[in-house]
């Protein structure tokens, strides 16, 4: 099998609410004026960038370039997890962000101007990063599952909203509109719950927690910052738990989440660690990178060096 030296491109046609479809002839044509040799593909339902992925490196590609957001980075990173053809770390994604949070692009601080970010592929080679990945243990109607997070996941209040935002997406229901009602619902409605968190095999959280979020990265929410301080390549993950406090007292906080200065606050614990086990009562769903991936009891482990990413980290 030949290597291929172009980039296998994956357009996600439901990023953006459909805007990474709509604006694919214009970023083609930046690709293009900028000599960015491409095969495209355009995904057609939910989880076919998964199958994408894999399909482009089995015809040799090592270069992939997303045209999504959060959930289609997600989703490629997915597919390299679930092939053996070559070792994922091999392998480089580039994204141009056309989403609603865009948090991985914030975190590699890669232009949402599409012009620039096209600069970008152009000039991979001196700007190819290796970022960490985690492996993401849950259950998923009664049986073990497992996913692969680039950047963010979270349980409690986080992945209770994520959930009922993908219920009213099965229910053709999406768009940042049916966000804000999933937001506001979910905190009316939602109730803390009990957790044990053990990071290396040491207890590090036992009681009511609002939140539990753990981090590659740092930005999630639009720009929130829940793991301020977490660095993509330290072979760590960060953990953040929002212990038991008022839901107004949470609000009073929101904009502590944004400046990165969270972990001031007397009810937030922070640690980090290379494998991190949590448990709930009687059980919290679990989110990654936005993604609903099951509930608990969650085991959550580092790859070290997982993939090479197009950053423009220093």
């Amino acid at each position: 099998m030949s290597i291929s030296q172009d980039w296998s491109v994956i357009v996600s046609s439901r990023s953006g609410g459909g805007k990474a479809h709509h604006d694919w002839p214009a970023i083609s044509n930046l690709l293009k004026d900028r000599h960015i040799s491409f095969v495209e593909h355009i995904t057609d339902h939910a989880y076919h960038a998964i199958e994408l992925a894999k399909e482009a490196v089995k015809e040799g590609f090592r270069r992939l370039l997303v045209i999504g957001g959060d959930g289609a980075i997600h989703e490629v990173l997915n597919g390299l997890y679930s092939q053996d053809e070559v070792n994922p770390s091999e392998v480089v994604l580039g994204l141009i962000p056309v989403g609603s949070g865009n948090d991985w692009s914030r975190l590699h601080d890669i232009p949402h101007e599409y012009g620039a970010a096209s600069d970008l592929i152009a000039s991979a080679d001196t700007h190819i990063r290796v970022q960490d990945v985690a492996r993401v243990h849950t259950m998923m109607d009664g049986k073990p599952y497992c996913r692969y997070m680039v950047n963010i996941g979270g349980l409690g209040f986080d992945s209770e909203v994520c959930h009922r935002f993908d219920l009213a997406k099965e229910r053709g229901h999406a768009g940042d509109r049916q966000y804000l009602k999933s937001l506001l619902s979910g905190f009316i409605s939602y109730k803390s719950l009990k957790f044990r968190v053990a990071v290396d095999g040491e207890e590090f959280y036992r009681g009511t927690a609002f939140s539990v979020a753990l981090g590659i990265g740092r930005y999630c929410g639009g720009g929130m910052m829940q793991t301020p301080d977490a660095v993509p390549d330290d072979g760590l993950i960060d953990v953040t738990v929002v212990g038991e406090l008022s839901k107004w007292r949470f609000i009073s906080k929101v904009p502590s989440l944004f400046k990165g200065d969270i972990y001031r606050h007397k009810e937030v614990h922070h640690t980090r660690g290379r494998q991190i086990d949590i448990s709930a009562a009687p059980y919290s769903y679990m989110e990654v990178d936005g993604e609903p991936v099951g509930i608990t009891p969650v085991r959550i482990e580092v790859v070290p060096a997982g993939v090479q990413v197009v950053s423009n980290l220093r």
